[in-house]
């Protein structure tokens, strides 16, 4: 039986990875640059959530696509050679599709998270100037530390 779930989401993250890798080519960026880099391109069509974005970020740097470089407690991600040949060498969607398993485990809700935790911690000045935020972001951790 063909899996639909997991083909339409190796096409989507065909292109969101080598939108990813283009921008970084580019220029050295954290997720959270890359997501709003996304959304000002599409002018507000179209925002990667970052439990998209930040899973990809992190199985870009295990395949040796890009790098990280720490400055200032954030995470900036630059490309490497192999990066830069993915992207010169790439062409249509089907070329090289992805696939992801285990769709809604628990794993993979984790991973989400993850990215999206990330996200949250490059913008805590922001959240840290809105307390209705803050007390929302506390309920959160709060209901995952019981």
């Amino acid at each position: 039986m063909f899996d639909y779930y997991n083909a339409i989401r190796s096409k989507r993250e065909f292109g969101l990875k080598h939108m990813i890798l283009a921008l970084i080519y580019q220029q050295t960026m954290t997720g959270s640059m890359l997501i709003d880099k996304m959304d000002h391109l599409s002018m507000g069509f179209w925002r990667p959530s970052p439990g998209s974005v930040y899973p990809l970020l992190k199985k870009l740097v295990s395949d040796g696509d890009l790098e990280i470089k720490v400055k200032e407690d954030k995470k900036y991600y630059t490309i490497t050679e192999k990066g830069k040949e993915t992207i010169n060498n790439s062409w249509f969607p089907w070329k090289t599709l992805m696939k992801r398993e285990n769709k809604g485990s628990v794993e993979n809700t984790i991973e989400e998270m993850e990215g999206e935790a990330e996200y949250i911690s490059e913008k805590l000045d922001y959240i840290n100037k809105k307390p209705e935020l803050k007390k929302r972001l506390n309920r959160i951790i709060q209901k995952l530390n019981k």
